[in-house]
């Protein structure tokens, strides 16, 4: 039976005792239906470390666990990853958060692109990444991942683009070279890690694009098909993970 894992925001350590948040309890009480003593996998979403804890506490809405040992967790890519992804349609965001998590994903880096149709800004861009680190934490309870991947909000372009020292720097581009000519003697270089920027549903303009090739990001063409924003990022980060990557 697969052990359920749950992520908390706190500093973790073993032999610690934790009264879960309440929103936590109900999810382990409610929805899995867990009882006293059922073995749980915890971990804080900073390190690739899992604590094997025990229920040792229910409560009609409360619930207490004690953290017993911890170990390391395997599952993180050896592919420093960094998604440079214009800001969409918030569902098509939530879709990317959660897929690109699956498949490793290190960093992710949001901006408003010149082309985006809603810009995000202020309280509701704060409130927005709330919601999707909670939907990348969601992820890795699904997936078996410890470490979160970083998601942060970028002014613009130029301020995303000033964050990215990957080895490998690529841009979606329908006029770009395929990635096998890009990783064997192409415009860019195999290494252990690699950025992809991706634009928004309209697409960069010319002189984002621009901005883009002068901070050294090669045009990588995926295929001939037009794909949406989010399928284009998630199918990208696969390829990339399986060249540079653990697939």
């Amino acid at each position: 039976m697969r052990i359920p894992r749950l992520h908390l925001d706190d500093a973790l350590t073993p032999g610690q005792e934790i009264e879960l948040p309440r929103d936590r309890a109900h999810y382990l009480l409610h929805v899995l239906r867990l009882s006293q003593g059922a073995r749980l996998i915890l971990f804080d979403g900073r390190q690739p470390l899992d604590f094997h804890a025990e229920l040792i506490g229910t409560g009609k809405r409360a619930a207490r666990v004690r953290i017993h040992s911890v170990e390391d967790n395997p599952l993180e890519s050896p592919l420093d990853s960094l998604l440079i992804q214009a800001v969409g349609k918030p569902e098509a965001i939530d879709w990317l958060v959660q897929k690109t998590t699956e498949l490793g994903l290190t960093r992710l880096r949001l901006f408003n692109a010149e082309r985006t149709q809603t810009p995000l800004r202020g309280a509701r861009r704060d409130k927005k990444l709330t919601h999707w680190r909670a939907v990348a934490a969601s992820a890795c309870e699904q997936c078996g991942r410890s470490r979160l991947p970083e998601i942060g909000f970028a002014d613009d372009l130029s301020s995303a683009l000033a964050e990215d020292d990957s080895g490998t720097r690529l841009l979606l581009d329908f006029d770009g070279q395929t990635l096998p000519a890009l990783l064997n003697g192409g415009s860019a270089a195999a290494g252990t890690s690699a950025s992809i920027l991706v634009g928004p549903e309209g697409g960069l303009n010319e002189r984002e694009i621009s901005l883009a090739r002068e901070a050294g990001h090669a045009g990588w063409r995926l295929g001939p098909r037009v794909l949406r924003m989010e399928t284009a990022a998630v199918t990208a980060l696969g390829l990339l993970q399986q060249a540079l990557g653990d697939f």
